[in-house]
């Protein structure tokens, strides 16, 4: 019986050198407002073939919606939010019968759990295309409308938690380079319209600070305002504008504090 051929001093692989590879196809965030959340992404997407491509998905559910981002394998990440879609379908009539916005949120939180774990338990352990282990990590903007109106944000983190938060948040490439600017520019919530340049400028200097990361930057908002839905600051636009709009808010935010 022919052996199995072997490699002369195969490479090992390690998971955390994984994980920062994966990390440089995007960077996303998501910002708390005072009166709302703001959800934002790079556009570029990495697949043998790199191209530019919204990350930003928006979907309803039965009372109110959602909006989804998140780094990783691409195809998983579209998976997740598939499945997610299809799971909350089936709570319609549990989120119609609940209580209260705790217990809505609580039924939401369920729902994302459970897909997340399955995710986990059925394909985080196989070796994707090149090999390595696939990469999950998402930001969830929820809009509940109706009687128990109020607006969450999510993360789903690539260790399988599923948790509410209550602060700003940014993964994938360069996220302590947007978490850092948002400490100086904006370290608790702001109006959604000063809120905006200063998230342009955190993803922008994240997309700088990283490798391989290019493409526009989009903000989508929850609940949605009177004017467009997505808003895009393209790559070519100066950055010099923007982080002087951004800085001229955020000291304007301080001095009404």
């Amino acid at each position: 019986m022919l052996g199995r051929p072997t490699c002369p001093n195969p490479k090992p692989f390690f998971p955390g050198d994984y994980r920062r590879s994966e990390r440089n196809m995007t960077v996303c965030a998501g910002f708390l407002c005072t009166d709302g959340l703001i959800i934002g992404a790079d556009t570029e997407t990495s697949g043998g073939v790199k191209y530019h491509a919204t990350k930003i998905r928006r979907e309803k559910f039965s009372v109110g919606e959602y909006v989804l981002t998140g780094t990783g394998n691409k195809g998983f990440i579209g998976m997740t939010e598939t499945t997610i879609s299809a799971a909350l379908r089936k709570k319609q009539q549990e989120f119609e019968k609940a209580s209260d916005g705790v217990e809505q949120a609580e039924i939401f939180h369920a729902a994302v759990k459970a897909v997340i774990r399955r995710i986990h338990k059925d394909f985080m352990h196989l070796p994707a295309y090149d090999n390595s282990l696939p990469y999950l990590e998402l930001i969830i903007g929820v809009h509940f409308k109706g009687q128990y109106e109020q607006v969450r944000l999510m993360h789903c983190a690539h260790d399988s938690s599923v948790d509410w938060i209550d602060h700003h948040i940014a993964i994938g490439s360069g996220f302590p380079i947007a978490m850092r600017f948002l400490t100086i520019l904006a370290p608790g919530p702001l109006p959604m319209d000063m809120m905006t340049a200063i998230a342009f400028l955190c993803i922008a200097e994240a997309k700088l600070s990283s490798e391989g990361v290019s493409g526009d930057s989009e903000l989508l908002k929850l609940p949605h305002p009177t004017g467009p839905i997505l808003q895009t600051w393209y790559a070519e636009s100066p950055l010099l504008e923007i982080a002087e709009e951004a800085l001229q808010l955020a000291v304007c935010a301080r001095e009404r504090s």
